[in-house]
């Protein structure tokens, strides 16, 4: 089994490749891979993160999706049935009233739900997919890498006590717009940075940000801006995860302007 240790500095984990392959080889030696595979399921669905640690942690974690999908392990599902047509069109969920969506992905959906929590005027927030070709995907799809949707956070916000603006500025502050398709050890196409817009006007606003920040970095920002797409939310645990306890069971404070350091696995 993979093991990965959660250290206190933000490199979350670190894996170890040659258990990987001890499980594949065991798996194809005894051809019994079909029965062995679903107890893939049991382990942790999270492999790293790239939020800081305040404590150093354990945590037993499951095989590289990606990787088993190479080798002819991942999802049939995620394979055969593409269809752009219905997840490539706009997130037609209406906010309540009075109130907008944003969306944005930001590597892991865990951490970064918990800081918009934070954010005061943010009224509610939802982790889900988007972007990718595959309707009504499940993480265990989208995790072969093959349906190219994103973590990501849908937002909603009331508009008179927290601007767009502040919803930018807030997202750039917390990862790194710089990494193509990875957060710290978070590697996958998932994990990629990404405003998703609604309005014309969130576009300018999103452009202009975009524009500002990468003079103040040395590193060419790759974070897509694309108009915001279908939404499909996540299965339940993953909603407010580290709110409700995380892997570890120790709650997380997701009070307005609450400024403890986010344990991406509680």
């Amino acid at each position: 089994m993979n093991i990965c240790a959660a250290a206190a500095t933000g490199s979350s984990c670190t894996s170890t490749s040659s258990s990987i392959l001890v499980f594949i080889s065991s798996s194809l030696s005894n051809s019994t891979k079909t029965k062995f595979l679903p107890s893939v399921s049991r382990f942790s669905s999270k492999r790293i993160c790239s939020f800081p640690q305040t404590h150093q942690r354990v945590a037993v974690c499951k095989p590289s999706m990606n990787l088993l999908n190479r080798l002819g392990f991942g999802s049939m599902r995620a394979s055969e049935n593409m269809d752009s047509t219905i997840p490539q069109g706009p997130d037609d969920d209406i906010p309540a009233p009075g109130q907008q969506f944003a969306q944005f992905g930001g590597g892991c959906f865990w951490g970064v739900e918990l800081i918009f929590q934070r954010v005061p005027g943010v009224t509610k927030t939802e982790v889900g997919y988007s972007q990718g070709y595959l309707h009504n995907p499940t993480y265990e799809d989208i995790c072969t890498g093959t349906t190219n949707h994103s973590e990501v956070v849908r937002v909603q916000y009331d508009p008179k006590e927290c601007g767009y603006e502040t919803l930018l500025d807030v997202f750039w502050d917390k990862h790194d717009p710089t990494t193509l398709n990875r957060q710290g050890n978070d590697v996958g196409t998932q994990y990629r940075s990404g405003i998703y817009y609604y309005t014309p006007e969130q576009e300018k606003a999103a452009r202009e940000s975009l524009e500002r920040q990468q003079q103040k970095l040395n590193r060419k920002i790759v974070t897509e801006l694309l108009p915001a797409k279908k939404f499909y939310r996540a299965e339940e645990y993953h909603q407010q995860y580290l709110e409700k306890g995380g892997r570890f069971g120790f709650k997380q404070s997701a009070a307005k302007g609450c400024n403890d350091p986010i344990r991406c696995y509680g």
